[in-house]
């Protein structure tokens, strides 16, 4: 059952509906991302970083691949394409202007759940193969 959220919330971010992400989340979320670092806490800290990924990259589509379903957690093996057609923010606050190539990412999402919603979720991808792609760093 849990596992049918989680490819609604898919569903919405490669649509752009970052209200409609959201409503798949708890009010107090935590959002790991693993790629960067980053640790989003709450409603508004988890719409910045959706935001980002929306509007980094045009074109986004997230495939489940397969989800294992655990009690509240839901495991999904994902495959993330898109284009980069806008500037990719780094931690320091500068941008990387856009590069218009696209990526192809195979990843992780870890998500526990909490009466329906989301509460906590990690996502695990690979930035080095990300940059590769963008044509940021030799591969």
């Amino acid at each position: 059952m849990n596992s049918q959220t989680v490819e609604k919330f898919f569903k919405c971010m490669e649509s752009g509906d970052v209200d409609g992400a959201l409503s798949y989340l708890t009010d107090d979320h935590v959002g790991h991302d693993m790629g960067t670092g980053a640790v989003m806490n709450g409603h508004d800290e988890n719409r910045a970083d959706m935001e980002n990924w929306t509007t980094t990259f045009s074109n986004m589509k997230v495939e489940a691949l397969n989800h294992i379903e655990s009690g509240d957690t839901v495991v999904t093996e994902l495959k993330m394409t898109g284009v980069n057609t806008g500037d990719l923010p780094q931690p320091d606050g500068s941008k990387i202007p856009a590069t218009g190539k696209s990526i192809e990412l195979n990843g992780c999402q870890v998500a526990v759940f909490e009466n329906g919603k989301m509460k906590k979720s990690t996502q695990y991808y690979n930035m080095m193969t990300m940059m590769a792609q963008l044509g940021l760093m030799s591969e």
